[in-house]
């Protein structure tokens, strides 16, 4: 069962769920546990179908504000996971400085046993201080410093057998081995990583590297950057390890591409609002854009998004992996008609780009 990033020669797809953002009510009561409830359950049907579809992944969003009722990635993971049976399952991202970097370890072993070695481990800093009050209202500062660490010590705790560690915030000071370890050796892991610091954080584990807002010139010069390092710490690393986001609103016609779009805009905005503590806290450019003059007020970060119809939406994905050198799109759709008109439209002729790309000297 190949992982995401093997295969070089194709494309591969990710289908990314913003969980409580794909709801079609105008008014939703965003408190009601039953409301709730169903966008957790409508995820798990979604990984089914995307299965069905032929999508290679499915994953899942972790917030900790109202609109996205996905504040435990894993939990919906480990529920996707006795659903299906083929399609890759990932976290993008599990926010790692809201917790013990070996918790983390332990529940991706989990789920890659419970996955049958299918599991897919995204981590990330995370997108401000609404999020960071299910972590103890840690501050920035500190937020990145356990970010640091906890990158060190899950990269030892997922490989390492009877290890230790002298952390700041994280002491193991007798020999240690994580009680479940992944079926998959290296269990996968693809990082949120907008600045070249993180990018470089990733090569020297010989991590995947997932990106979203920012142009396809600074896409590809993170590429680029990406597999130097990655060579000089002994890696072979490729566009199939990096992976651009993609927000798509399709529809047979333009017209109905941009009603999509308008519609979910005003959940964006909705989730926004509760992100952002009524605008008390600036939200970080991964939530609007790299190039806004000032904050969005609608719609996922532009930088990210692409609506029309299935040739529109083929021509924009078929020039993003060309100008970027990326090979694995993850791509986020609001609606099941959305979804299928994707898979069935623009999915099949776009796998085999990555072939003629390659065939073409592009890397």
């Amino acid at each position: 069962m190949a992982s995401l990033s093997q295969e070089p020669e194709t494309v591969k797809f990710v289908l990314q769920n913003g969980v409580g953002l794909h709801s079609t009510e105008t008014e939703p009561d965003l408190m009601d546990p039953k409301w709730q409830q169903q966008q957790m359950l409508e995820f798990i049907d979604i990984a089914l179908e995307a299965e069905e579809l032929g999508f290679d992944g499915v994953s899942s969003v972790e917030h900790h504000a109202l609109s996205v009722t996905a504040p435990s990635p894993h939990l919906l993971l480990a529920a996707a996971a006795m659903r299906t049976s083929r399609i890759r399952l990932a976290t993008a991202v599990t926010v790692l400085p809201l917790y013990n970097p070996i918790r983390v370890a332990e529940e991706a072993g989990m789920l890659d046993q419970l996955s049958d070695g299918r599991f897919e481990l995204g981590i990330g800093r995370g997108t401000g201080e609404v999020e960071r009050v299910s972590g103890g209202a840690i501050g920035p500062d500190e937020s990145m410093a356990r970010w640091v660490e906890g990158v060190e010590l899950l990269h030892l705790a997922l490989k390492g057998r009877e290890f230790t560690f002298d952390g700041i915030f994280t002491k193991v000071q007798y020999p240690f081995t994580v009680p479940t370890l992944p079926l998959q050796d290296p269990l996968p892991v693809w990082t949120g990583a907008r600045s070249l610091e993180s990018v470089n954080r990733a090569a020297e584990k010989g991590w995947s590297v997932f990106r979203n807002v920012g142009t396809d010139e600074e896409h590809r010069t993170a590429l680029e950057h990406y597999i130097s390092v990655g060579r000089e710490h002994g890696y072979q690393l490729s566009g199939a390890n990096f992976m651009i986001e993609r927000f798509i609103f399709i529809g047979e016609t333009e017209e109905i591409a941009r009603r999509n779009f308008e519609r979910t805009a005003v959940n964006f905005a909705r989730f926004r609002q509760h992100l952002s503590a009524g605008g008390r806290f600036t939200l970080p450019p991964s939530t609007i854009s790299a190039r806004s003059e000032g904050p969005a007020t609608s719609g996922p970060p532009p930088d990210a998004v692409v609506i029309g119809t299935p040739d529109q939406v083929r021509a924009a994905l078929n020039q993003t992996l060309a100008n970027t050198g990326a090979r694995r799109l993850m791509v986020e759709t609001f609606s099941g008609d959305e979804m299928r008109l994707f898979a069935r439209e623009v999915m099949p002729s776009l796998r085999q780009v990555g072939t003629a790309l390659v065939n073409d000297g592009h890397t």
